[in-house]
């Protein structure tokens, strides 16, 4: 065994001290000092802040930026409200504009009334002197319905596969649109009404009636025209029914689906 070299009586032994413990640095000495201050300061008595600094409340404070500092902007909140209120109708039904209000022919409270329908207002024009022996010859569609009409000078009455017109349609909303082309034309009491109908229904007929009657009409007076094509009366209506489809129960209707 090798015995260690001792050391003299009276001096400590050499301990090797890292390089960075021989000086505390800047950072250990503020700690140093901010640990005594905190002792030599008495408790419950709070910190003193610099003169020129507001106290800012202790606690958890709410971060402020971004969208907190921004007022917050409502779209369209410069514009002034513009408002239309609903005037109330005057007295009486139409007030002052009464005489203008059958001029484009009936109103929506009258097409709901159904049958009572409204007569049109007639056209301002003269009728003509039509010779006693005048015959104008015509004919008018709708659907599968032809009707082939006759006009002729008379009293203003009509015939319909030799039945009277109250008795071939005997509703009145159908009555009155197949005497529409010669009220309008201020004819209904100069002139009659030969026709003899076939095919479709009733109101497929009476359409062709109407549409026999007016294009009659523009013969015997071709000044009606223009009147008579504003109003609709010389439009052959071209809507037809739809055919059945295969694999379908009518037209687009399907039979009922069942999943399971």
């Amino acid at each position: 065994m090798t015995e260690e070299p001792r050391q003299p009586e009276g001096e400590a032994p050499d301990e090797e001290t890292p390089a960075d413990a021989e000086a505390p640095g800047p950072e250990i000495e503020g700690l140093e000092e901010l640990g005594q201050a905190a002792e030599q300061q008495p408790a419950g008595e709070p910190e003193e802040q610099p003169a020129g600094e507001p106290e800012q409340p202790r606690g958890r404070q709410r971060e402020r930026g971004g969208r907190g500092d921004q007022e917050e902007v409502i779209p369209g909140a410069h514009l002034e409200p513009d408002l239309v209120l609903e005037e109330q109708r005057p007295e009486g039904e139409y007030g002052e504009y009464a005489e203008y209000a059958d001029a484009d022919g009936p109103t929506p409270e009258d097409a709901e009334a159904g049958d009572e329908a409204v007569e049109p207002a007639p056209v301002a024009h003269t009728p003509l002197e039509l010779a006693a022996d005048a015959r104008y010859n015509a004919t008018g569609k709708r659907k599968s319905a032809i009707a082939r009409v006759i006009l002729k000078p008379g009293e203003g009455t009509y015939t319909i596969n030799g039945r009277h017109l109250d008795e071939y349609f005997p509703r009145v909303r159908l009555q009155r649109m197949a005497s529409q082309p010669l009220e309008a034309a201020g004819y209904q009491t100069r002139m009659d009404v030969v026709a003899r109908i076939h095919g479709g229904g009733v109101s497929a007929q009476a359409t062709a009636l109407r549409h026999g009657i007016a294009r009659a009409l523009v013969e015997a007076d071709p000044a009606l025209r223009t009147e008579m094509k504003r109003r609709g009366y010389l439009t052959r209506d071209p809507r037809q029914k739809e055919r059945k489809k295969a694999g379908l129960k009518k037209a687009r209707k399907r039979p009922q689906f069942s999943k399971r």
